[in-house]
């Protein structure tokens, strides 16, 4: 039996979007806060985070404090 796997990605990048279209820029606690509230498990949001930051979805403005935002261009 082969468990099925729930692509969270899109749920991901929609929780993306409403703090990119209020907040302009935002720290990660605040990614790990809005995925929560939309049911993405921790574990998840870490691989998601990590694979959206390697693609360029999201960037990192390290000028900035370590903040980030999502890069429209990649997307």
């Amino acid at each position: 039996m082969v468990l099925s796997e729930i692509d969270y990605s899109k749920k991901f990048i929609e929780a993306l979007h409403s703090l990119q279209k209020s907040y302009k820029k935002f720290p990660k606690f605040m990614i790990e806060i809005i995925a929560e509230n939309n049911g993405i498990p921790p574990l998840e949001v870490k691989k998601l985070f990590n694979n959206f930051r390697r693609n360029g979805i999201l960037k990192i403005l390290k000028n900035e404090g370590f903040y980030y935002q999502l890069n429209e261009s990649q997307i």
